[in-house]
Parts: C-alpha cells; sequence; structure tokens
C-alpha cells in the first residue's frame, strides 16, 4: 500500500489527501500515517508553513516536484528517492 500511495502521487499527480485516500479505499488519517511513514524513509519531504498556496495548488511554482499539500500550509515533496523508488517499480513491471 505505501508504495502505490506514492506512485500515485508521483506518476498521477494526485496532491489531494481526500482524493488519495478515496483511490486507496482508505481513511484520510490512515494515509497521515502512511506519507508520516514516507517522510521518515526518506521518499517524501516535508516543508511545514512554506506553502502559500491553496490546497489545490493551481499555478504553485512548486507543483511539479510537490507531493500533497493541506489546508494548514504543509507541503510535501517528492524527493530523488522517492522518484527512483517509483521509476524502478514501473521499469520491474515491464
Amino acid at each position: 500500500m505505501i508504495e502505490q500511495i506514492l506512485e500515485l502521487i508521483v506518476e498521477n499527480r494526485i496532491v489531494d489527501k481526500r482524493e488519495l485516500a478515496k483511490q486507496m479505499g482508505i481513511q484520510v488519517e490512515t494515509l497521515d500515517d502512511v506519507i508520516d511513514l514516507l517522510c521518515q524513509r526518506g521518499y517524501l519531504r516535508e516543508d511545514k508553513g512554506s506553502c502559500d498556496e491553496s490546497p489545490s495548488c493551481s499555478g504553485c511554482s512548486q507543483a511539479e516536484s510537490c507531493g500533497s499539500s493541506d489546508i494548514l500550509g504543509r507541503a510535501l515533496f517528492v524527493t530523488d528517492k522517492g522518484r527512483k523508488f517509483v521509476e524502478k517499480r514501473r521499469e520491474r513491471r515491464k
């Protein structure tokens, strides 16, 4: 499940927590735990308070590398490690 969530963030650019939780069939609270785990493992990087954009992220200059944001201004960015992990998983499926 952890890998699938990271793939949705990277490949489908889903940045809305509610949408991610819905696609995975889990509660938003559970997703928060998974996101925290992805941060601990170095696949996502949290940047508290630096996101001035709305939760929709439209027009945000960081949208290309952003993984998620919430109403509290917590922005999550996909790290190089996270991108490489998803790329390796994609190649293994071919």
